[in-house]
């Protein structure tokens, strides 16, 4: 939904769930018609304005637990509405002739929302968590620099003593980076979780809206008018930390939601039985983010220059953790999203039939980037600091913020991504005849043809499928080294290594491909029994909608680049990378299509079904209307639906379920088993990624 109109600029919504007339099409569900209104030859307004502020508001259930200060709410709405013939005076009176009408509507709100999350304590913050000993021995924190291999292959490690991470191994960035967390603010649970009340948490918004109309009288058999429409949202929230955008710059973050349209539509009337409507129709829906970190400098933090020197965004590079609120930001999108649109009916009145036919036709633009972890962004899980073996059960918290004070991330990547321009084009041709067969009975019959061409990229920089047959350029290598060392569970004529992603070009730039067109019956009907008073209508009809593929195929693997960070080749034994050098072999640039089967070998590739079909409703409905007395009435009715084909994820790279667990407990057999460090056929054939160690989990 891309536009709202203000209410006073609407004369009519119809909402209706089974649409008869074959004229509506592009939507699997039912239609909404929203009319504006027009002028006349009566000047008209409106003025309004809804106010509701914090004086008035109960103080939120969580935020009196905490005992915290009421935050600021407020909503205020505000608009009008002026309408009549266009008069400017002694040059132009267009009484019965030109009308206008012109809606402006506002809305300021701040709506707060308390969240509850967890801060780092001031001892834990210096590495000291011997308190969470208290609450249990699983609280234990490992010291990753004692590992070693262990009966199966585990990792075994010994904890620091007391459970105290010494000062002079806490990371300098990691001590930067807590210039940015508060402390906590009320008690929390015994391990110390859901230690911080955000008060200030919540939703800042502007909003404007207006929208204009003229209507043109040119004949009594020619009428034409013209809508142009326009709205901002601005919007800023998630304020975690409570503290002034300026102290924090991953405080919050902003959205902007912006609309443009217009509408031009022309009604012929050719003869008082034959009726031209023409329209013509554009809208723009565009969304992009801000970032208040945005031209952050990361080197200020000590990481290395080269993070903030290929940065395509400068930010505050991205900090997750399991248990306690992150920090950082992404590097937003750009989004913005266009629909032209052609509709043309021709209506022919011939004795008991209305006979209407015409044509649907719509161009979809979207264009987009996304910048991702545009300058990095790390994970810290326990990974690094469980035991005694790295396969023991993990804390529900403190381990996680042990590795990001030793600055080992668990995970991480850095993104270059490309931009995108994808279209695809819709058309729709419609019959339609309203036959009256009797004075108490109406028949609806139509046939919509409809179809979509498929999606392409303006550059080709998009994947249309994937190849599954052919052998990687790697296979020959992987196959030879798995020979060497196989795995009970895959005999070696078993292992496979073919497959890759596939490019569209300029010979064939579809995305997907669809079908050339699909057929929609409608058939509804309309009976007056004629039972006593006739004050009795039933109506009922079925027909099949389909679903519109939109734009689709987004993903941009090869144009898009994201470098992942490789915390270990080792199955976590040793580190290769740190927050001090999170990519030491550099950051990778894209390879568009010019790697072939051998793009993005080791990471993970999303698709587009190459040949979907195409999602369908059936719908039918059946109603009866009885007018109990003068006012009232009463309508019973039945509504069924059935969705077809409608298109289902699909993941390849699923572990089989023969080799999962059916326990209903912890299973530590099927865990050592799936987690056990292997020989790796794929070691040093992917540079970049976690596959390329001596090791692999199975």
């Amino acid at each position: 939904m891309a536009y709202n109109p203000p209410m006073d600029a609407v004369a009519e919504v119809r909402a209706e769930s089974f649409q008869a007339d074959a004229a509506y099409g592009h939507s699997g569900g039912g239609t909404v018609n929203v009319i504006t209104r027009g002028g006349s030859n009566d000047f008209h307004g409106t003025l309004y304005e809804f106010n509701q502020n914090s004086a008035f508001n109960a103080t939120p259930f969580f935020t009196n637990k905490a005992s915290a200060k009421k935050p600021v709410s407020r909503f205020n709405q505000y608009g009008g509405m002026f309408s009549g013939p266009v008069w400017i005076p002694k040059l132009f009176n267009g009484k019965n002739k030109v009308f206008f009408m012109f809606a402006n509507e506002g809305v300021q709100d701040a709506l707060p929302a308390p969240s509850t999350g967890t801060m780092p304590t001031a001892a834990e913050r210096n590495g000291d968590f011997s308190s969470l000993l208290n609450v249990g021995a699983i609280y234990t924190i490992y010291d990753p620099n004692t590992g070693v291999v262990a009966a199966g292959g585990r990792v075994a490690r010994t904890p620091f003593p007391g459970n105290v991470i010494p000062s002079n191994r806490i990371s300098s960035i990691a001590k930067n980076y807590l210039q940015y967390y508060v402390l906590p603010n009320q008690p929390g649970n015994a391990n110390g979780q859901a230690n911080y009340l955000s008060n200030t948490n919540g939703e800042r918004n502007t909003f404007y809206n207006v929208i204009g109309r003229l209507d043109v009288n040119l004949s009594d058999k020619n009428r034409f008018f013209f809508g142009a429409r326009n709205n901002l949202r601005t919007g800023n929230g998630g304020n975690n930390f409570g503290k002034a955008v300026n102290d924090n710059p991953t405080a919050t973050d902003a959205l902007k939601r912006i609309n443009w349209g217009f509408t031009l539509d022309d009604v012929h009337t050719f003869t008082p039985t034959f009726i031209m409507n023409s329209r013509l129709s554009w809208t723009r829906f565009v969304e992009p983010t801000r970032n208040f970190s945005l031209g952050y400098d990361s080197t200020s933090l000590g990481f290395p220059a080269y993070l903030s020197a290929n940065a395509p965004r400068k930010i505050l590079p991205q900090i997750s953790l399991s248990a306690f609120t992150g920090l950082g930001d992404s590097g937003g999108t750009e989004f913005p999203f266009d629909t032209f649109q052609i509709f043309e009916t021709f209506t022919k009145l011939k004795g008991k039939h209305t006979l209407k036919f015409g044509m649907d036709l719509r161009q979809i633009r979207e264009s987009q980037i996304s910048y991702g972890s545009s300058n990095g962004s790390f994970t810290f899980g326990n990974s690094w600091t469980n035991g005694p073996l790295d396969n023991s059960a993990a804390a529900p918290i403190g381990q996680d913020f042990a590795a990001f004070l030793l600055g080992m991330p668990t995970a991480g990547q850095y993104d270059l991504n490309a931009s995108r321009t994808n279209k695809n084009h819709y058309y729709g041709f419609f019959l339609q005849d309203d036959f009256r067969l009797r004075s108490n009975l109406t028949v609806n019959m139509g046939i919509r043809m409809e179809g979509e061409t498929p999606t392409t990229e303006r550059y080709n920089r998009s994947i249309n499928g994937f190849n599954n047959t052919t052998a990687n350029p790697i296979s020959a290598q992987a196959i030879a080294a798995y020979i060497k060392a196989p795995i009970p569970e895959i005999a070696t004529g078993q292992f496979k290594v073919n497959g890759g992603p596939t490019f569209p070009d300029s010979s064939n730039p579809a995305i997907v491909s669809t079908p050339k067109a699909n057929f929609s019956p409608r058939i509804g009907f309309a009976w007056t029994p004629g039972i006593g008073d006739k004050k009795t209508v039933i109506r009922g009809g079925t027909g099949i909608f389909y679903f519109p593929y939109g734009i689709v195929g987004n993903q941009a693997p090869g144009f898009s680049q994201s470098t992942s960070l490789i915390p270990t080749l080792n199955g976590f034994l040793s580190p290769v990378a740190t927050l001090a050098n999170p990519f030491p072999t550099g950051i990778q640039a894209p390879t568009g299509s010019s790697q072939g089967l051998a793009t993005f070998l080791g990471k993970g590739i999303t698709f587009y079904d190459p040949k979907p079909g195409y999602a369908y409703s059936a719908r039918w409905q059946m109603s009866v209307q009885r007018e109990l007395f003068q006012g009232v009435l009463l309508e019973l009715g039945y509504l069924g639906n059935k969705a077809n084909k409608m298109p289902v994820d699909h993941n390849f790279n699923g572990t089989p379920i023969q080799y999962l667990s059916t326990s209903p407990a912890r299973d530590q057999d099927t865990i050592n088993r799936l987690t056990a460090n292997v020989t790796n056929p794929f070691a040093g054939l992917i540079p970049g990624t976690n596959l390329n160690g001596s090791v692999v989990a199975p």
